[in-house]
């Protein structure tokens, strides 16, 4: 039979956590709801703009046009 051994990784961020002071903790839910909201806007207007979605792309991906 197979013994699962929890996770030691998330009990190791969660005593991270569990031993932050109370305004860092509110700090850090703060930031991820803002990040939780802002992510989206960003995507859509990454995504809106033609070219500015297309000078992004041309750092990751380099056209054939330009060897």
């Amino acid at each position: 039979m197979v013994e699962l051994k929890p996770d030691s990784s998330l009990a190791q961020l969660y005593e991270k956590y569990r031993r932050l002071s109370t305004s860092k903790k509110v700090i850090l839910i703060v930031f991820l709801i803002w990040l939780a909201q802002a992510l989206p806007k960003w995507t859509a207007a990454i995504g809106a703009d033609d070219e500015l979605s297309a000078d992004i792309m041309r750092i990751f991906i380099t056209p054939r046009s330009d060897y």
